[in-house]
């Protein structure tokens, strides 16, 4: 408990990740006293640096940056505090089973002297489908800006020319379907078609899975769309962000995990931890996820029937398995050889030879079965930075899908009171 508030705060952040420290610092900037309570012994949630091995730093589960926005490292200071990011160059390193590779450079004539090996055609298709992703995020980035866009805001951003046609790109369209219109070289096909599909329990030729490109809002050293890497790993992202929370006066509690939160009259106003303690407050703000938050800790005797239903009914299934690994040495590929640093080590490495491969890896995941050829998403950020592994040695990091995982919340694991 603190000294200084007795125990009192204006709100309490449950977890540490970082949207609950961006909420935090923003608040302690504007005067509140706020408390972060973490479960862990370490502050991060899933942007977190950890040394699994020793001598081996790895981001255990996000791995790069993209979507923090510009404004949120403006107001926060971020990079006074030490956030340090630096744009993929390459972005990509695309090998395929033929002995042939792709690599996709954020220098535009670079990436379309690539593409060119396979189609020339798709060298001025690839323009005009960039074009018409920097339409939508046109559209779509003022809305970022705003507490909570109405459907009014959302119809007005896809008015005028085109509009109708962008809007039912981004919402209805599969990734496939929206590359066959522009692309004939399956090698391109394959490359794009990723994007539409990352993280998420669907396939490439899914309905609505063109939304999921909505990772190109973000923006790395005025690259619109690209990727980086975070000096330190991704740890550093949320060490950052605490560090300006901590400047603004917000206390960061680790190994507090809250067992439930305090209703009173139908308002929060509190929160229990496990180990006996007890904080006040006037809100309490959950970077918990929506079950183990509203179930969990609030408890649905103090919730409408509506909300305890649609909760339940919220999908909360994995499909990525995240594999570590230390390495003795650096990849020797088939497509590009070579053991020494190269632009196949040093950006992403995207293992996915086609389109139907990834619906394949799909459908056998909504059958219940793993991949049996997954898509996977390669970094070795040590090639690029030196201090996460021991010398002359390296770190992998492989985001594959898909591997179907349910979770589900028995009855009787539910708190409150």
């Amino acid at each position: 408990m603190s000294e200084r508030n007795n125990g009192r705060y204006d709100a309490i952040v449950i977890g540490s990740g970082h949207n609950g420290l961006i909420s935090a610092a923003y608040l302690a900037k504007a005067g509140s006293r706020v408390l972060v309570l973490e479960r862990r012994a370490v502050i991060g949630g899933a942007t977190v640096t950890e040394e699994p091995w020793p001598g081996y730093r790895l981001s255990t589960c996000s791995y790069v940056c993209n979507l923090l926005l510009p404004e949120v490292i403006r107001d926060l200071g971020l990079q006074r505090h030490g956030y340090d990011v630096r744009p993929l160059d390459p972005q990509y390193f695309i090998p395929f089973p033929d002995g042939r590779y792709m690599i996709s450079y954020l220098d535009h004539e670079k990436t379309v002297e690539q593409i060119a090996k396979f189609s020339r055609r798709d060298v001025a298709a690839y323009d005009a489908y960039w074009a018409m992703w920097d339409r939508i995020i046109a559209r779509m980035r003022p809305l970022l800006d705003l507490p909570s866009p109405t459907d009014e805001d959302i119809e007005g951003a896809f008015q005028g020319p085109e509009g109708e046609r962008d809007w039912e790109t981004l919402t209805k369209k599969s990734i496939a379907e929206v590359l066959d219109e522009y692309f004939e070289s399956e090698e391109l096909k394959a490359v794009l078609c990723v994007g539409g599909v990352i993280g998420t329990n669907a396939g490439p030729r899914t309905p609505g899975t063109a939304y999921v490109k909505y990772h190109i809002l973000g923006e790395i050293g005025g690259h619109q769309g690209a990727w980086g890497y975070v000096r330190g790993g991704m740890g550093a992202v949320s060490e950052t962000i605490a560090s300006s929370a901590r400047q603004a006066g917000a206390e960061i509690l680790t190994d507090a995990e809250v067992a439930e939160i305090e209703i009173q009259d139908g308002a929060a106003t509190g929160v229990h931890l496990l180990d006996g303690r007890s904080f006040a407050a006037e809100m309490v703000l959950s970077n918990a996820d929506p079950q183990r938050t509203y179930l969990g800790m609030v408890g649905e005797k103090y919730l409408p029937d509506d909300l305890v239903e649609g909760v339940e009914a919220m999908r909360a299934e994995g499909s990525v398995v995240k594999v570590l690994l230390a390495l003795g040495e650096l990849p020797d590929f088939t497509a590009f050889p070579g053991k020494e640093i190269g632009p196949q080590h040093t950006g992403g490495i995207v293992i996915n030879p086609s389109v139907d491969s990834l619906q394949e890896a799909w459908e056998e995941c909504e059958r219940g079965k793993p991949s049996t050829r997954p898509f996977m998403d390669g970094y070795i950020q040590s090639a690029t930075e030196e201090g996460l592994a021991p010398p002359g040695k390296h770190t992998l990091s492989l985001f594959c899908q898909y591997a179907r995982t349910s979770w589900r919340r028995r009855r009787g694991q539910r708190g409150g009171r």
